[in-house]
């Protein structure tokens, strides 16, 4: 049995009251994940341990105690393997690999990857993650095509059997520091699996700690690995223009200068970093590759200043660059002395104007 953990501090409903993702619980399989009042809950008794929805949240703040997919990929290319099979032990169903991850895998192996799906046949949750794994092969063969790379994943009902290697110890490797080591894991395993067996509705709430954690703006583990294999993949002809519907896991970003009033949120509550400022706060700057498509800086930008670009450049993946959405005019406020982004009229920021009609309205002024 596998123990699903939540760091509350990746999350975007932790920083964002305002965000309407709600992509684990729509892959749940067994509907155990649920959000009520911007918190996450479930049931660690009734995970399955498939991984879907670590593999669908944005942010990557899911994770599975005895399985890491970083890790899992790295072994799968050392030992030069082309099957994804759930038939191998180590790893829980192709659901738990996103679409990022797949995309890595095809572009790094010099094997053409096969998605064995034989064993979705008699698996109870592969009404729910069955159409996952070939819609996440279709995206991932479309961009393959669209990037102009000769590769591409396939579907097939192989059954898959794998050999599996013993794993009794001697008495001569358990005295030893291995052995050692490994007595320590097994020790983990079993206190894993009293706490995966808990069958009270786990609440996660938000601790200081969590709150540090914010603040600390990363990009998960598996961008970085599809970056790196951006880096292997062959440098295309032309460069196409998909459509944003077609890519699920990035964008690129329109904003109204007009209509933006500079109150900072987008870029405050960026879980990676993708949305930026000076320290003036006189501009927006917008990097693509650090985009999750977490939808967060939309949801809290309230005049909808902030859009999501119809159109997807995939050169962003090869000549990558910064894009400034917007420059302000940057003056200091005659009443509090700070900054803002002025835009005639009165040297007045917004929230002095605010207060001055407030107090206008609390006195009877006119």
């Amino acid at each position: 049995m596998s123990l699903l953990t939540l760091d509350v501090s990746k999350c975007v409903h932790t920083s964002n009251k305002f965000a309407i993702c709600d992509k684990c619980v729509t892959a749940c399989p067994v509907q155990t994940i649920h959000l009520e009042n911007s918190t996450i809950s479930f049931t660690p008794s009734e995970c399955v341990g498939c991984g879907g929805c670590d593999a669908v949240c944005p942010t990557a703040a899911y994770t599975l105690d005895d399985f890491n997919p970083m890790n899992y990929i790295f072994q799968f290319l050392e030992d030069e393997k082309s099957v994804l099979t759930c038939k191998d032990e180590n790893f829980p169903c192709i659901a738990s690999l996103s679409v990022e991850e797949l995309l890595s895998l095809a572009l790094i192996s010099a094997e053409k990857i096969t998605l064995d799906v034989g064993p979705c046949g008699e698996c109870e949750i592969a009404k729910t993650n069955l159409a996952v794994i070939n819609n996440r092969a279709e995206e991932v063969n479309f961009l393959l095509e669209a990037m102009q790379q000769e590769k591409s994943l396939s579907v097939a009902a192989l059954n898959f059997e794998i050999k599996k290697e013993s794993d009794t110890l001697s008495r001569r490797k358990l005295l030893s520091k291995e052995g050692v080591k490994t007595a320590i894991s097994i020790k983990q395993q079993l206190q894993n699996e009293v706490d995966a067996s808990d069958t009270n509705v786990k609440r996660h709430t938000v601790t200081a700690k969590d709150i540090m954690k914010i603040k600390e703006k990363t990009i998960p583990d598996r961008r970085s690995l599809l970056l790196m294999a951006m880096k292997r993949a062959k440098v295309p002809e032309m460069y196409h223009t998909i459509s944003v519907e077609d890519i699920s896991f990035i964008s690129q970003k329109d904003l109204d200068e007009i209509t933006c009033t500079n109150c900072q949120m987008c870029y405050r509550i960026c879980p990676t970093g993708a949305l930026s400022s000076d320290h003036r706060g006189s501009k927006i700057d917008f990097n693509p590759l650090a985009c999750v498509q977490c939808h967060s800086c939309h949801d809290v930008c309230e005049p909808n200043s902030l859009t999501l670009r119809k159109t997807f450049s995939l050169s962003t993946f090869f000549e990558p660059k910064i894009e400034t959405l917007v420059r302000f005019d940057i003056k200091r406020c005659d009443e509090c002395g700070n900054f803002f982004a002025y835009q005639g009229g009165e040297k007045i920021c917004n929230r002095c104007r605010i207060e001055e009609e407030e107090a206008k309205e609390l006195w009877g002024i006119q």
